[in-house]
């Protein structure tokens, strides 16, 4: 298994308190730690999602589970308000296997 499927990694430590007197410059090099952070915890969330997709697909089951992904978008607006479904939702979109045959009704693409 990979360093992303860890569940038990930690994250990284949390961040410090900016000081009243932090500059712009102080301010903003925190804010990219935390974008990389925030996106180190995405990548690792979605190597996970598509580990747990895989194998509910090897078990004959759908990939996906309407309860659970209800549930995410649950916790996210619960805690962020309505932006924080648009949050799970981005989340999930991210986090999906391609489905695993094309689409039945799509013909060739015509771009010739």
């Amino acid at each position: 298994m990979s360093a992303a499927l860890d569940v038990a990694a930690p994250v990284t430590q949390a961040p410090q308190p900016v000081p009243a007197s932090a500059g712009e410059q102080e301010v903003r090099a925190r804010l990219a730690e935390l974008d990389g952070q925030i996106i180190t915890m995405v990548l690792r969330r979605a190597e996970l999602a598509r580990y747990d997709q895989s194998s509910r697909r090897l078990s004959g089951l759908p990939a996906s589970e309407l309860a659970w992904e209800n549930a995410v978008l649950g916790r996210y607006a619960d805690a962020l308000g309505r932006q924080g479904a648009d949050i799970g939702r981005a989340l999930l979109t991210l986090s999906r296997l391609p489905p695993p045959y094309p689409s039945a009704g799509r013909g060739p693409s015509r771009a010739e």
